[in-house]
């Protein structure tokens, strides 16, 4: 029988790979939750926990905006950006944790972001700035109704207009929708959604084959009247 002598530079290596194995198995410690600012308290206390809800943000028809942000009042890191927003590119995602209290949002002239590291900053000078209230406007009657049904889903909806940028609010439901019925591709079956407790600056439109089949409305904040639009 062969006996092989193991070098100390081999050891050392065997060691080295034994102990980052080691090391690789050992548990990290979770980071620490983000403390909830003074707002959100606030918002969790109204709307509960775990809330969550569905941001929509377009323009007013013939306007445009650049490099815009929204912030939650109390933090820096916005929750949502974009660079070029109009009627047309609308964007619809599903939002986690608190209902914003307040919303600061900016645009700029151009978008124009800076070079690595910080590319993802806009540094463009700010042309625009507003502060709306948000989760202080939605009333307890939509609450109550979301804690009534949890199957509803809560949608805030921003269109930005020079004036000054509208929100709405509604529920969100698909009555009559099953995730174990199929159609014949296999497919669960397309259910449409149901609006309700419609509130707020704006309602948008709802357009089939490119028509408005129901108007949508906003208020005029100059004058207080209700303008129905086809958009």
């Amino acid at each position: 029988m062969r006996h092989y002598k193991i070098g100390p530079t081999i050891m050392t290596v065997l060691i080295v790979l034994m102990l980052v194995a080691g090391w690789s198995r050992t548990p990290q410690p979770d980071a620490p939750a983000r403390a909830l600012t003074e707002s959100q308290k606030r918002m969790v206390q109204k709307f509960g926990p775990d809330r969550g809800y569905e941001l929509k943000v377009d323009a007013m028809k013939g306007e445009e905006f650049r490099g815009v942000t929204f912030h939650e009042i109390g933090i820096d890191q916005p929750f949502y950006r974009k660079g070029t927003q109009n009627l047309r590119n609308e964007t619809q995602m599903g939002m986690s944790g608190p209902i914003p209290e307040q919303v600061r949002i900016t645009w700029r002239k151009t978008g124009q972001v800076g070079s690595p590291p910080n590319h993802d900053d806009l540094v463009d000078e700010i042309v625009g700035e507003e502060i709306i209230e948000v989760g202080s406007r939605i009333p307890q009657a939509l609450i109550d109704d979301l804690k009534r049904d949890p199957k509803g889903g809560l949608r805030l909806k921003f269109r930005m207009r020079k004036q000054s940028t509208l929100i709405g609010w509604d529920i969100e439901r698909r009555p009559g929708y099953d995730v174990k019925k199929r159609d014949i591709y296999g497919e669960a079956v397309y259910v449409e959604a149901v609006h309700s407790m419609v509130g707020g600056d704006f309602r948008e439109a709802k357009i089939y084959n490119g028509e408005a089949v129901r108007k949508g409305w906003y208020i005029d904040k100059k004058t207080g009247q209700k303008i129905e639009t086809d958009y």
